[in-house]
Parts: C-alpha cells; structure tokens; sequence
C-alpha cells in the first residue's frame, strides 16, 4: 500500500505558506536543477553508515538510501504536499509526512538516524527545528546536515542581482543546544555548478521553487533573488556579456558555500 501523506494539522505561518507553495509547484521539474543537491548529497553519504528508521528533513522528491543495507525504513518530511506526491511515485515504500521541521510529528525516540539536505537554510528558527529533532531522535542517533551558508552565490552578486543572505556556519552551529546534542564535525565545503547559458543558470534557482521575491512577506532567509532590474532587451544582452566573462571551459559557474554538520543527540 502507498504511504499516506500525513499533516501535522499546524498551520504554516506566512512564509511557510509560501515556501510550500513554491516547492509545490516545482516538484515534477526539480530534478532537471538538482546538481548542486547530488553534490552536497555525495558529501553527506561518504560519512554515514545509518541504521534502522531514517528520516529525512525537506525530502524534496527523495533521494535513493538503498546503498545503506542496514535501513529498515525511510520517514519523508516534507513541508510541500506536491513535492511529497512525486516522492511517492519515486519511492513508494517511504513513509511521508507533510509537516514543518520545527515541529515534527513523530513519536519520542522513534528515529536512529537524521538526514536533511539543503533544505534547512529556509527555516526561520533553526534552534526549535534542532530541539524538535532531538525529540524525536533516539540517544546516540546521528544526525547529517547540508545547508547552504553564507558566502553562497558570489557570481549572482557580480552579475549585478541581489541575493539573500545565508547564515555562516557558526551561527549554524551555534543554533543546536549543547545539552541535547554533540557536534562531532561541521565544515564548509564549496561546489560549484556550471550551465551552458545565463538562463539556465537563473532557472535552476527559480526552477527548484526557491525564487521568493521581496514583495512577498517573507523573512531574508526564505528569499532567493530579488529586483532584477532587468527592463528589456538592452539590459538583457549587457547581462549576457557580463555572464561570458565568467564563463570557464565548463561553463558558467554558480558556486556554493555548503555548510557539511555532523551532530549526535546526547
């Protein structure tokens, strides 16, 4: 039988409504922008061996964990019902649960191990997401973390656009209480994605869903490029000229700063 997608019956707030709405809408085109997610996905498999129950926070699609033979099921947490209706299709066997990160609807220790992959710098309240995690995680469990930091998009900014501002991997960290969990390691890492043309490049920020623009009342985490000024042609053939010059034999580059977190629940 296909899992049921659950809801926790909390009511987003604005910018939860907004950004569920706009993963929503991207969820049968994500996959055609995901190389930076495979990328930072390769950096968090490389230093997990999990067991048991897994669940993955802001699961977007899915992602495939058969490699690790010792699971006995994935929990799929997602705030975007549609993105939780093609994961569904992609692998049926998970269980998905529509719901918000800050509050997750678990029960207590139900969880060995934790997985999110960039999603969490759209969270509002990192702090009460991680304490709602430990709660439901068991003692000892891991915890992996992807979440795009500050310093991400720099060519955005030479391009001439305004980009949101992503919170430093310290203050990351700083957000998971001492008393619930151990930091085991936490680095940054920068991958960096290439396209052929600059409209490729600026439709795999808005084609994941995360183009939420300033006139929305959201927070400056949930933004993603805003007032692009751009107001005809003209504008848009210097923007081009712009774009070559960074252009490298592989193509255009967008580089990320990807905070990389490794924590166990106490």
């Amino acid at each position: 039988m296909k899992p049921e997608v659950v809801s926790h019956g909390v009511k987003p707030t604005i910018d939860e409504s907004v950004v569920a709405e706009r993963f929503s809408a991207a969820a049968k085109t994500y996959h055609r922008h995901n190389c930076l997610q495979k990328l930072s996905c390769e950096a968090l498999f490389s230093g997990m061996r999990p067991n048991g129950a897994l669940l993955d926070i802001g699961a977007g699609p899915g992602t495939d964990f058969s490699q690790f033979t010792e699971l006995s099921s994935v929990i799929a947490l997602d705030i975007a019902a549609g993105m939780l209706e093609q994961l569904n299709k992609n692998f049926p066997d998970y269980e998905t649960v529509c719901a918000d990160a800050k509050t997750i609807p678990l029960p207590k220790s139900s969880i060995d191990s934790v997985y999110s992959n960039l999603a969490l710098q759209w969270c509002d309240d990192l702090a009460q997401s991680f304490h709602s995690t430990a709660n439901v995680l068991r003692p000892a469990g891991e915890y992996h973390l992807a979440v795009v930091a500050q310093g991400s998009l720099a060519e955005l900014t030479q391009l001439g656009f305004r980009a949101n501002a992503f919170r430093a991997l310290s203050e990351i960290s700083s957000q998971f209480d001492t008393q619930e969990w151990q930091i085991k390691s936490s680095r940054l890492e920068s991958m960096t994605v290439y396209f052929d043309d600059l409209k490729e490049l600026l439709y795999s920020i808005k084609g994941v869903g995360a183009s939420i623009h300033a006139d929305a009342k959201v927070s400056s985490q949930s933004k993603s490029m805003v007032n692009h000024g751009i107001r005809g042609r003209g504008d848009w053939m210097k923007l081009l000229e712009k774009a070559e010059k960074l252009r490298t034999p592989q193509g255009i580059p967008l580089t990320y700063q990807i905070a990389i977190i490794r924590a166990v629940k106490r």
